[in-house]
């Protein structure tokens, strides 16, 4: 009911401040349908008036005379095309009721070339100049730019009708029919439409949409139940983890990560067209994880149709607000930003969206996966991308400069590579007053540049380069985007700055995120990563054994056995030719995930590191983790290897060898850990 209140409120101020501008496409108040073209026995002969559909009353509609679908009963089909109209004006209104169809997976996001569906959508003459993506559904030689449906219908309740709005203002002079539908002959199959007008201003508030929110929870919920997690790695509900952002704020690492709900999942059909929105979660130890409802939303209303990656931030005057790409048919991508509450659950999409086009002075081909950070008295946002050079492809990202998170003036591209384009960048101080780290993914394994960062030219000077995760390094050409070993693949790095002073980063690893990784610079250039301490809380058994010598030999340890572990152990190389870890071995030794050092390069299941890891380095450390089929590797804290493993529940052996000659072991300790769930 207070929702309600608060459509219908917002709903007779918007509208009695825009009467004047009004301009009507139809209110259904003649005797029949002159003009439409109508297919099927849905719609009858002449708009309805005052049927009572299983009894109840209908309410909301303007006049008399309003579209209902069901005059040939509940299973009846059909379609209504009304005359061609231009868009004159920023938006278009009507009243809507109906079943919010279709109601499971399958059908969960209504296309009108085939499906169940009983929608409005609006269609326009097809121009490749402003479809700019595959998301385009097409009616005969027209495209469908913005649908919708019902918001649902109880029939032990009366009918009321309430406003939709489309925000077309990116159409603007564009020929355009409205097409009405009643494809579903299931006992939710109807649609109610009234008062189909243009105006300069929304009959419903667009910058919110509980009622999305809320399905796309359901279906989490629904398909949550059939979701396996990992036993200590953070994983969503359900539907899996994109792009992600990380965010300390008030004493919680608030989570924030793409997620389709609306996308191929259990029951879901394959040419479903995947719609990302933004989920969250939360923690206050980086183990133990909350998960909280979805808050950034697709405004298919105004044509958008995927939120790509961005990032949260916190105001100079304490307003949460999150930043991310905007994918449309009809635009470039684009910046845009929602405004979220204190504790950062309810989000408003910003009123003056979008932040950012693509400026015409940025050389850029296209700016995505928006980050944020500040420095001195200026905000800037950063974008990834590529820019033409000699007839080549060359990867970057360029920033843009505010003071207030809202006016933003195109800064530079500070620093440019050899690889094809940019994904997920970042870009921060980390160590000392004067040197920076940036992240990003080249089309590959994620990389990572520091050096010194000029904020007047804003320029970058690369001083050391490395791979931040080394899955997939192997014969990698980031010329040609091709990767010749591709299990692991650790991609889509963010990070955060905790009220301890740390820089926490975490990133996708196989189903799941990565463990969160504590970062700092050494001083060679080269990052560090160590996994954060609150682990050790998992902890259970312990395995404990120290000062011994193999001799071409393997040596087996029963003493825990489990796919949950924590193993760290430090190698002395003598003599060997090879030595290290053998883990989720069988009972005869004849599977198993080996992890082993030739004494200069480290080798996990075959993928040799390209990081010359004994160079001015006396030991290996190697610190594991083991989940399931999940492998994280830590290597004397600088060298870091994430990998799925394909390991049967039952081959849960560790064991340390030598090949080759002799290997003393400083010390070995294995922990048994606890799931978080």
């Amino acid at each position: 009911m207070k929702n309600a209140l608060v459509r219908l409120t917002f709903c007779s101020v918007m509208c009695s401040a825009s009467a004047a501008s009004q301009s009507l496409i139809a209110d259904f108040e003649q005797e029949d349908f002159k003009g439409w073209q109508v297919t099927g026995n849905a719609f009858g002969n002449a708009p309805g008036q005052d049927l009572k559909p299983d009894g109840m009353p209908v309410s909301g509609h303007i006049g008399m005379g309003y579209l209902y679908s069901g005059h040939g009963g509940r299973e009846s089909r059909g379609t209504m095309v009304s005359p061609p109209f231009r868009i004159e004006k920023n938006h278009i209104n009507f009243l809507i009721a109906g079943e919010h169809l279709p109601g499971d997976r399958s059908k969960a996001h209504p296309r009108e070339s085939w499906g169940d569906e009983c929608l409005i959508s609006l269609l326009v003459d097809a121009d490749v100049n402003i479809l700019r993506h595959e998301n385009r559904l097409g009616v005969d030689n027209r495209m469908v730019l913005r649908w919708s449906p019902g918001n649902g219908l109880d029939p032990s309740e009366p009918v009321r009708l309430e406003w939709g709005s489309w925000d077309v203002r990116t159409l603007m002079g564009r020929r355009a029919w409205i097409r009405i539908v009643d494809n579903n002959s299931g006992p939710g199959g109807m649609i109610y439409i009234d008062q189909i007008q243009q105006d300069n201003m929304p009959a419903r508030d667009l910058l919110s949409n509980p009622d999305g929110i809320a399905r796309a929870e359901q279906w989490v919920e629904r398909v949550a139940q059939h979701t396996h997690r990992q036993g200590y790695h953070y994983g969503a509900p359900a539907l899996g983890i994109g792009g992600h952002s990380l965010l300390y704020h008030n004493g919680w690492y608030h989570l924030f990560y793409i997620h389709k709900p609306h996308g191929r999942a259990q029951g879901g059909r394959n040419d479903a067209q995947p719609r990302s929105h933004w989920k969250h979660a939360r923690t206050r130890d980086l183990v133990y994880w909350e998960d909280l409802p979805t808050a950034i939303w697709p405004s298919l209303e105004s044509g958008e149709f995927t939120c790509s990656s961005g990032g949260a931030v916190i105001a100079d005057n304490g307003t949460p607000m999150f930043f991310y790409t905007s994918r449309s048919s009809e635009r470039a991508f684009e910046q845009w930003a929602a405004v979220g509450d204190s504790n950062l659950v309810n989000w408003r999409k910003h009123a003056s969206n979008p932040m950012v086009k693509n400026h015409p002075e940025n050389p850029m081909a296209y700016g995505t996966d928006t980050f944020l950070f500040k420095e001195g008295n200026h905000w800037y946002m950063g974008l990834g991308g590529y820019r033409e050079m000699d007839e080549s492809k060359q990867g970057c990202f360029s920033l843009y400069q505010s003071v207030d998170l809202v006016h933003w003036k195109y800064a530079g591209i500070p620093w440019t590579t050899v690889s094809q384009s940019w994904e997920e960048p970042d870009f921060y101080r980390l160590g000392d007053d004067h040197r920076w780290a940036l992240i990003f993914e080249p089309w590959g394994p994620s990389r990572y540049a520091t050096g010194t960062y000029d904020p007047v030219k804003h320029a970058f000077t690369a001083q050391y380069q490395g791979f931040l995760d080394y899955a997939g390094t192997t014969n990698y050409d980031p010329v040609n985007h091709r990767m010749e070993h591709f299990t692991g693949h650790f991609i889509v790095c963010d990070s955060t700055l905790d009220d301890k002073g740390r820089r926490i980063c975490v990133g996708l690893a196989p189903g799941q995120l990565s463990l969160p990784r504590m970062l700092s610079m050494r001083s060679d250039g080269r990052i560090a990563q160590q996994p954060i301490p609150e682990l050790r809380k998992l902890r259970r058994d312990h395995f404990e054994q120290s000062d011994f010598v193999l001799n071409d030999q393997s040596r087996g340890f029963d003493k825990i056995l489990s796919e949950l572990l924590e193993i760290k152990v430090e190698f002395k190389p003598e003599t060997a030719v090879e030595f290290g870890l053998k883990v989720r071995c069988s009972e005869d030794s004849s599977r198993f995930v080996k992890i082993s050092c030739d004494g200069e390069f480290l080798e996990v299941e075959g993928d040799k590191t390209p990081a010359r890891l004994m160079d001015g380095e006396q030991t290996l450390r190697l610190h594991l983790f083991l989940d399931h089929q999940s492998l994280e590797v830590f290597a004397n804290d600088w060298v870091v290897y994430t990998e799925k493993m394909s390991a049967r529940a039952t081959d849960l052996g560790v064991e340390v060898f030598s090949r080759g000659g002799t290997t003393r072991i400083n010390r070995l300790n294995v922990w048994k850990l606890s799931s978080i769930w």
